[in-house]
């Protein structure tokens, strides 16, 4: 998304250049060079504004998620993926189907 957000930025940049240059040949009326080169040239800032935001919390908000269980979200340790409750419940769940396969394939 941050990527995005620069491209974008950057294409409303060459616009807003594109404006003052076709102003200052003459190839625009005064009044419209004014009034969009300066709509684009903000634009532009807040839209790369907000791709540095996005380009900064986004390793941020990655580590932020790591920690957590990935069924209720409780805190967990680092190199887990589960927390202690649901890390139970999804081994005995898989016990009990080998223990079905088992049972049916000795039959």
């Amino acid at each position: 998304m941050g990527r995005g957000l620069f491209s974008l930025g950057w294409i409303l940049l060459v616009l807003t250049v594109g404006l003052w240059i076709a102003g200052v040949a003459g190839w625009l009326p005064e009044t419209v060079d004014d009034r969009w080169s300066a709509l684009t040239l903000k634009a532009a800032l807040v839209v790369f504004g907000a791709g540095v935001i996005l380009r900064v919390l986004s390793p941020v908000t990655k580590q932020v998620a790591r920690g957590r269980c990935a069924v209720c979200g409780r805190g967990i340790d680092r190199g887990q993926v589960y927390c202690h409750d649901h890390m139970q419940e999804t081994v005995n769940s898989y016990r009990d189907q080998t223990h079905d396969r088992k049972m049916t394939h000795h039959r």
